[in-house]
């Protein structure tokens, strides 16, 4: 019924019917922006406030997928009025006046389509994308509270299984299933992208925070960022978005992701002769570290290092997943947390600069480490702030 109102109405401004004066279609627009924006104002209150501690599978979280339904058809209804008002009836023998009074009408009925985007995405999506976030964030904790990459997979008969496998192929399952499904398709790719773009960068970062990390964890890591890949390559395409993982959020998630693969059998310490810049001039020669985050690299770093090197999540007293959490929002930007990151990494410097003579009777770790940390920390901010 909106819709033959709103096509009643700008039919008052048909060039065959009298309505010739092009101002008057966009005259005839205005009363149509203030019906959305009344609509708008009516379908903020019926939205439900939801928290981030609250389960998803909420009857208020359905509720909104349903507002969000509501919303996306009122927008197709007022994005398609002007074509099938002016242009549709007449084909194929519309003429130049009908093809002009329906891009008026579009561009002056914008206004009402940018309030509907602006509601849904700041009331609905957000929300709904903080709460899914966070739950993916709780999941990817286990990582570090269960030992995931630190236990022999043949000491409990595990081999044949990975932690994505266990943890978050499902996660990612029901996350399509119960929220991208109900939500149409252009709603629907916003989420999918940014619980990808969060998804990556937190495992990328919890991943880059094991310590140690052998040669088998190496290789369980560098199947499961396979099957992570994978599973995120589904959960996009379920959300309907014609982009492909690799394009997402300008393709800088998925570059680090296959970066990380790289960096995992990166053994440049291995040459005990070359000094801390050496390695640092090195490791800056190498394609992908343009693709990882400063922060990605530092953390990796530390898994090489004595052990009086104290991680940076220990040195802020934090639970590795809280510290990641520090770094990553839940909207998936991660700048605000790359220069917190750099100034924990060299703390921990100078608190291990200052234990290092009482290290010398410890053979653990790479004692390089804490210059090199040092040596690449400001160059890699500086290309990140190019």
């Amino acid at each position: 019924k909106i819709d033959s109102n709103i096509r009643e109405e700008l039919s008052l401004a048909d060039p065959r019917q009298g309505g010739g004066d092009f101002s008057m279609a966009t005259m005839i627009s205005d009363p149509i922006v203030s019906m959305v924006h009344e609509f708008c104002v009516l379908a903020k209150r019926a939205i439900s406030e939801i928290d981030e501690n609250e389960e998803a599978e909420t009857e208020a979280m359905a509720h909104n997928l349903k507002v969000a339904g509501v919303m996306s058809s009122l927008a197709s209804f007022v994005r398609n009025a002007p074509e099938n008002t002016y242009v549709n009836p007449y084909r194929p023998s519309q003429s130049p006046q009908h093809e002009e009074a329906s891009h008026s009408c579009r561009v002056a009925l914008l206004p009402a389509l940018q309030e509907i985007e602006s509601l849904v995405k700041n009331t609905i999506l957000t929300p709904l994308t903080r709460v899914l976030n966070s739950h993916v964030a709780t999941v990817m904790s286990k990582m570090h509270r269960s030992g995931a990459y630190l236990q022999d997979p043949r000491d409990d008969g595990s081999q044949a299984t990975s932690f994505v496998q266990i943890h978050l192929v499902d996660q990612f399952d029901n996350i399509a299933s119960a929220y991208l499904t109900p939500l149409p398709n252009e709603y629907a790719s916003i989420v999918a992208s940014t619980v990808a773009t969060f998804s990556i960068y937190s495992f990328v970062s919890n991943a880059a925070m094991i310590r140690p990390l052998g040669e088998a964890s190496r290789l369980r890591l560098t199947q499961d960022l396979a099957d992570f890949e994978l599973s995120l390559e589904q959960l996009v395409f379920k959300g309907g978005t014609s982009l492909s993982l690799s394009q997402i959020a300008g393709g800088k998630p998925y570059s680090e992701l296959r970066a990380m693969r790289q960096l995992l059998f990166w053994n440049m310490l291995d040459d005990k002769t070359l000094s801390p810049a050496e390695v640092a001039k090195a490791l800056l020669r190498e394609t992908w570290v343009k693709d990882v985050r400063p922060s990605t690299l530092f953390h990796f770093l530390f898994s090489f290092a004595p052990t009086l090197l104290t991680s940076p999540h220990h040195f802020k007293r934090m639970d590795a997943h809280q510290y990641v959490g520090a770094m990553i929002k839940l909207d998936g930007s991660v700048d605000d947390g790359e220069a917190s990151a750099w100034m924990t990494t060299m703390a921990c410097c100078d608190a291990y600069q200052q234990r290092e003579s009482v290290d010398g009777s410890m053979a653990d770790g790479d004692r390089r480490v804490g210059a090199i940390l040092m040596i690449l920390g400001p160059e890699l901010l500086r290309r990140r702030r190019q």
